[in-house]
């Protein structure tokens, strides 16, 4: 029966490790500092989703970074909140991919899907109608509701 409990205990033991590991906090607080009304747990799925929190990943359209930023994107969000940024920057990165974010939900008039959907496919390929990115979406909402429950005390 004890021997019983201790292999439980193991056992939710690892599973918490291994969802840890896979959904890290890493930049958490540089997220947190940026994130202004968006919840940093969300931005964190999206650097999940984007990303996989590889600094250095670049995409087969040429996306690059953690918040996978395209180069013309980046130089936009740039000028137009007068960052001084370089998209190879972590920091920088998720800085240009939080504002661009910030920048998609006003446009959107706070639809969060559509903003969403706007940053993977682009504003001018996403409608209300279309079910373009509806994987990516998914992702997105469900790696959002596991970190919300590992790190339900980060605030």
């Amino acid at each position: 029966m004890i021997k019983m409990k201790v292999i439980s205990i193991v056992l939710v033991l690892l599973v918490l490790i291994f969802f840890y590991s896979y959904f890290p906090l890493k930049y958490y607080a540089v997220v947190k500092e940026n994130s202004g009304p968006v919840d940093p747990l969300l931005i964190m799925a999206l650097i999940k989703v984007e990303s996989n929190f590889r600094q250095d990943a670049v995409s087969r359209a040429g996306a690059i970074g953690l918040m996978q930023l395209m180069p013309e994107t980046a130089a936009w969000i740039s000028e137009r909140f007068d960052l001084n940024g370089n998209i190879h920057s972590a920091v920088d990165n998720i800085v240009m991919g939080i504002r661009y974010l910030q920048y998609l939900i006003d446009l959107y008039n706070g639809d969060l899907s559509l903003a969403l959907r706007a940053y993977n496919a682009g504003p001018a390929r996403v409608t209300s109608e279309n079910s373009i990115s509806g994987d990516y979406l998914s992702k997105i909402n469900l790696y959002h509701r596991i970190y919300r429950i590992l790190y339900f005390w980060v605030g």
